[in-house]
C-alpha cells in the first residue's frame, strides 16, 4: 500500500518531464521553421486546443482519494452539468468558427502573397522589355 503512492508520484513526475521535453521541442521547431510553416504550426496547435471539455475530478491525497472525487463527480453532475454544459458547446462553437476563419484568412493571406509575387515579377518583366524597346528605339532613331 505505501508502494501505490510512491508509484504514482513517479508516474505523474515521468508524464510531467515528457510534457516538458516536448514543449521544449516543438519550441525549438517553431524557432527553426519559416514564417509559413510557423504559421502552420500555430494553426496546428490552435486547432488542438479547439474544444473545452468537462473538467476532470483528482485529488492528490492518496488515503482519501477516491472519497474525493466521487464527492467532486456527484457535485459536478447534480449541481454543475446544467449550467457548464450549455456553456461549454457554446464555447466549443465560436472557438470551430473562429478557427475556421483564421484558417481562412491565412489561406487568403497566402493567396494575396502569392498573387503579390506574380504582379512583382510581371512588372519586373514589362520594366526590363520596356527599358529594352527604349535602347532600342534610341538606336534605331540614331541609326536614320
Amino acid at each position: 500500500m505505501s508502494d501505490q503512492p510512491n508509484s504514482s508520484e513517479h508516474r505523474v513526475g515521468d508524464v510531467l518531464q515528457g510534457l516538458r521535453a516536448g514543449v521544449r521541442q516543438r519550441r525549438a521547431e517553431a524557432a527553426t521553421l519559416p514564417e509559413g510553416e510557423a504559421t502552420r504550426g500555430g494553426l496546428l496547435a490552435l486547432k488542438t486546443h479547439e474544444y473545452v471539455r468537462e473538467p476532470i475530478a483528482f485529488s492528490h491525497r492518496a488515503s482519501l482519494g477516491k472519497v474525493i472525487v466521487f464527492a467532486r463527480k456527484a457535485f459536478f453532475h447534480l449541481f454543475l452539468k446544467w449550467f457548464t454544459r450549455p456553456v461549454m458547446e457554446q464555447q466549443n462553437a465560436f472557438n470551430q468558427t473562429a478557427c475556421r476563419l483564421i484558417q481562412d484568412l491565412v489561406e487568403a493571406h497566402e493567396r494575396a502573397a502569392r498573387e503579390a509575387r506574380q504582379l512583382a515579377a510581371r512588372v519586373e518583366e514589362l520594366e526590363q522589355r520596356l527599358a529594352a524597346q527604349e535602347r532600342d528605339g534610341r538606336t534605331e532613331g540614331t541609326g536614320r
